[in-house]
């Protein structure tokens, strides 16, 4: 019987218990704890890799019982077949012989900074209150079991006329473990910057930096009571400060091209892919999985997002004895959380950098600047090097090994795959049906084409051509028309509110039209619309855009319409469209 998918699950110990399919990373324990000597290590990987599951490993290794410590039953048990236990020496010095301290803070995605404060106090509090053994220890003074006591008092951590008890909850903790095991605890935390995201994204970054500073400095740097500590999240934000002075922390992001043991634990490789679809029949659909969701490079190493390979495999293997026509490699990426990375940006783009948007929808690459230390709070002035970064960091771009560059910054960035480009297009649309300007331009340019207001049709356009991002075929070979045309039919798809109906293509006089609306508000008003382009920016669009006109009126396209009683005015368009610019004739023929 083939073990079960454990979608969503990221406890460790939970996916062995319930005998789920576990692609073994268990050789990253001593790849962090041994064989990396640093006392503070970051690792930064985008969602949906397995972070949160890498870190319940660690700590369901090293984490000792406090009722009997030095008996490592519980981890005889769950990695008993793993690689990590059969290195014996490795796992007599460190399984089950720490305590250790692990803490998620994303949780902490609150829209204003009370209620964020409040939740931070309330992990801490829940997490001090899994060391209760603490509170009658025979090897703490009277004074540290008062200072235990402050931890679990919810009040005194929630109180922010004194953030002292909060900020320096880890250091305590840190403290009073090491005192009762005369061992000095392991520190993991998942997620570390999902506060500070969450607050520069709601307004409330500077109050979160007062805080969250002087924790990590109390907590990583000032800790002499500290063994290890690891720390995952999606940005190294060295800028803000945070880790002031830590001299001890080693940086792994998915730009560091050092030990390749590091590069591949958090992920799969292409060869553990190709295991997970073998054990589930599934290995004839590898080109569609590769196609779908690998691409990425963590280091000098290819990876592949275990969320996606795993999804895929839970969707699809029952289908091989059912019908095979189903099995479909869907978008599972998209509905994760932190898809408000692009709507960050998206309104304060400029027109040069559209195109560069536009190439990447096109498959092909750019060539940008990546600032390693990304300060969240200078996403606010919107410099598109933060945006290029952000998305490098989050997953929605990656980067090529082989390019090289004077400016040791700069890296040629592409869209890895199909996935991912659907994750663009879908969220670009959205951000366009939405976006207050968009509606505003795309109103006005439709009640221009049906009032025949030529001049209000091509200001309106040309605004919206400076900042839209066209959702088109990514063929490069494409008719640029095709382009243009796709563009048109996105932006009257928007304005349902004022028209009746809508036709492209359409076959009408003696030969197609381009488009064609039909007025909701103003009955009987017919727009037909022949669309034009050139590349060469010395040619007079307006005579192109004439001659447009006159295609209309030679071929009688609108010859059905102005016969009709019922149709009222027809108004025809020539649009001439010149990269990121046009020019439009209008003339009514009814």
């Amino acid at each position: 019987m083939l073990k079960s998918i454990g979608i969503g699950a990221e406890l460790f110990h939970e996916l062995i218990e319930s005998n789920s399919y576990y692609v073994d990373k268990t050789k990253f324990i001593k790849t962090i704890f041994e064989e990396n000597t640093s006392k503070v290590m970051l690792i930064t990987r985008p969602r949906r890799f397995g972070k949160t599951l890498t870190m319940s490993t660690f700590y369901d290794f090293l984490a000792l019982d406090p009722k009997n410590p030095g008996d490592a039953y519980r981890q005889e048990k769950w990695f008993a077949g793993t690689e990590i236990f059969d290195d014996k020496e490795f796992c007599a010095k460190y399984m089950g012989k720490f305590p250790v301290i692990f803490v998620s803070f994303k949780t902490i995605v609150h829209q204003n900074f009370n209620d964020a404060y409040n939740q931070f106090a309330t992990l801490i509090y829940k997490l001090a209150l899994q060391f209760e053994y603490l509170a009658t220890s025979k090897e703490l003074s009277d004074k540290q079991k008062e200072q235990y006591a402050n931890l679990i008092n919810y009040e005194k951590l929630a109180d922010r006329t004194d953030k002292s008890f909060l900020t320096g909850s880890l250091q305590t903790l840190s403290c009073l473990l090491e005192a009762h095991h005369k061992i000095k605890p392991v520190l993991l935390i998942d997620e570390y910057d999902v506060p500070i995201a969450k607050a520069a994204h709601h307004g409330y970054y500077d109050e979160m930096i007062n805080l969250i500073s002087p924790f990590y400095n109390d907590t990583l740097k000032t800790n002499s009571y500290l063994g290890r500590a690891v720390l995952t999240g999606c940005l190294r934000a060295a800028k803000e400060s945070i880790f002031t002075g830590l001299n001890n922390l080693m940086v792994c992001s998915v730009l560091d091209s050092g030990d390749a043991d590091i590069s591949t634990g958090i992920g799969f490789t292409k060869e553990e892919t190709q295991e997970v679809l073998a054990y589930y029949g599934l290995s004839g659909y590898y080109e569609e999985v590769r196609s779908n969701y690998d691409g990425y490079h963590f280091g000098t190493t290819h990876m592949y997002c275990p969320w996606d390979v795993m999804n895929f495999c839970n969707d699809n293997y029952r289908k091989l004895s059912q019908d095979r026509n189903l099995i479909q490699a869907r978008n599972y990426w998209i509905n994760t959380s932190g898809n408000d990375v692009i709507e960050e940006f998206m309104g304060f783009i400029e027109p040069d950098d559209v195109d560069k948007m536009q190439n990447l929808l096109d498959g092909e690459f750019i060539i940008a600047e990546v600032r390693a230390a990304l300060c969240y709070g200078d996403l606010e002035n919107h410099d598109i090097n933060d945006f290029w970064t952000l998305l490098l960091y989050t997953g929605y771009l990656t980067f090529d090994l082989q390019y090289r560059s004077s400016n040791k910054n700069e890296y040629r960035l592409y869209i890895p795959n199909e996935e991912i480009k659907d994750c663009f297009k879908s969220k670009i649309m959205d951000f366009y049906k939405n976006d207050h300007v968009m509606k505003n331009s795309t109103g006005n340019l439709i009640k221009g084409l049906f009032t025949g207001d030529a001049g209000v049709v091509e200001d309106n356009l040309n605004e919206l051509l400076a900042k839209y991002v066209s959702i088109r075929d990514f063929s490069v070979n494409a008719p640029k028309e095709n382009y243009y045309h796709g563009f048109m039919n996105g932006l009257l798809a928007n304005g349902t509110s004022l028209i009746e109906e809508q036709k492209s293509n359409f076959e009408s006089g003696n030969g197609y039209i381009d488009l064609i609306i039909k007025s909701l508000k103003n009955r009987g008003v017919i727009v037909i619309l022949e669309l034009k382009q050139t590349s060469d920016e010395n040619e007079d669009k307006f005579l192109i855009a004439e001659d447009a006109v006159e295609q209309i009126i030679k071929k009688k396209y609108a010859d059905p319409y102005i016969r009709r009683n019922d149709i009222k005015a027809v108004h025809s368009y020539g649009i001439c469209f010149c990269k990121k610019e046009c020019t439009v004739v209008g003339k009514k023929l009814k």
